[in-house]
C-alpha cells in the first residue's frame, strides 16, 4: 500500500483532488481514479489532476472525471492548478503556463496580503467548425438553433468547442432553469448519435443583458455546481447570438458567479472568479 499526499480544492464548488506529481513516477489506474473520487469510499470530488513537468510550459496538466475517463480542458481545474502550483512553491511568478491537451493556456494570479483572490486564464480561441468541435452535422460551418429531436423532446441546440466539446441551449419562454430535468436530457444529450466524443451540456436563461444562469451536465461527470469551459461556451454563445449586450459577462452558476471576457475581434476567451483551497490530505493507494 502506497500513500499520496493531495490538496482538495475548488472554483465556484466544482472540486478536484490536485496531486503533484511534478517529481519520481506516479501513475494512478482507472479504477484508483474513481475511488479517489467517490465521495463514499474516498475523497469524493468531480475530477482528479496531476500536476506534471512539462517540456513547454511551466506544468502540464494531467485531468481525469471521476469516472476516471481523460478530459482535453478543464477551465476550473486549470484554475485550481494555479492555486495550488502557487501556494506550494511549484511556480515562481504570478503569471504562468499549464500544458494541456487543448494546448498551452496562460495564466494570470492575482494576490492580497499574500493570499490568492482571483484567477484568470486564457481559454483560447472558441472553436465553431462542427468537424473540429466534433459534431456529426453535414453541410454547415456553425452549428447555431439547430434543431434535434430526442424522445419527441425538440431542442435548439449550439455547438462550440473551448478545447473540449459544448452543447448550449438557451431556455424558451416560461421555462425555469431551476425545474429543468437536468440529469434526464443531460445525460441523454451527452450521449446523442451526432456527439461522437460526447458533449458537455449547459442548459442556460438569460438574467439580463450582461448576465447568464446556467446548469451544466459535464461530460463523464454528470450535474456539476460549476464548470468553467462551461461557463466560457454559454458566454461566447450568449454574445454570437446577441442574446447579451457587451463584451464581459456573468455567469451564475449553482456553486458561484464566474466572469467571461470574449471579444470575436481579439478573439480569446478570459475565465476568471476565486478558487478556494479546501484542504490537504493522505490517501492510501
Amino acid at each position: 500500500m502506497k500513500k499520496i499526499k493531495f490538496s482538495k480544492l475548488n472554483g465556484q464548488g466544482n472540486d478536484f483532488i490536485i496531486v503533484n506529481a511534478t517529481t519520481g513516477r506516479l501513475d494512478l489506474s482507472k479504477i484508483q481514479i474513481i475511488k479517489m473520487c467517490n465521495k463514499n469510499y474516498g475523497v469524493g470530488a468531480d475530477g482528479l489532476i496531476l500536476v506534471r513537468p512539462s517540456e513547454v510550459s511551466d506544468l502540464k496538466m494531467e485531468y481525469y472525471n471521476n469516472d476516471g475517463s481523460i478530459a482535453e480542458m478543464c477551465g476550473n481545474g486549470i484554475r485550481c492548478i494555479a492555486r495550488f502550483a502557487y501556494e506550494n512553491n511549484l511556480i515562481k511568478s504570478k503569471n504562468i503556463s499549464i500544458e494541456t491537451l487543448a494546448g498551452i493556456k496562460k495564466i494570470s494570479i492575482d494576490t492580497r496580503d499574500n493570499e490568492v483572490v482571483n484567477i484568470k486564464v486564457n481559454m483560447g480561441i472558441p472553436e465553431f467548425r462542427p468537424e473540429n468541435i466534433p459534431v456529426n452535422i453535414k453541410n454547415k460551418t456553425e452549428v447555431f438553433n439547430h434543431k434535434i429531436s430526442i424522445d419527441s423532446k425538440k431542442f435548439f441546440i449550439n455547438c462550440i468547442s473551448m478545447g473540449n466539446p459544448h452543447c448550449v441551449i438557451f431556455l424558451q419562454e416560461g421555462e425555469d432553469i431551476n425545474t429543468i430535468p437536468l440529469s434526464k436530457w443531460g445525460f441523454k444529450l451527452e450521449n446523442y448519435k451526432i456527439f461522437p466524443n460526447k458533449t458537455n451540456v449547459e442548459f442556460v436563461q438569460i438574467k439580463n443583458d450582461r448576465e447568464l444562469n446556467m446548469r451544466v451536465w459535464e461530460r463523464g461527470i454528470g450535474e456539476t455546481l460549476a464548470c468553467g469551459t462551461g461557463a466560457c461556451a454559454a458566454a461566447v454563445c450568449a454574445i454570437k447570438l446577441k442574446k447579451v449586450k457587451g463584451n464581459n459577462i456573468i455567469v451564475n452558476l449553482m456553486g458561484g458567479k464566474l466572469n467571461v471576457i470574449w471579444d470575436p475581434l481579439i478573439p480569446d476567451v478570459f475565465l476568471e472568479g476565486r478558487v478556494d483551497h479546501n484542504f490537504d490530505g493522505e490517501y492510501f493507494i
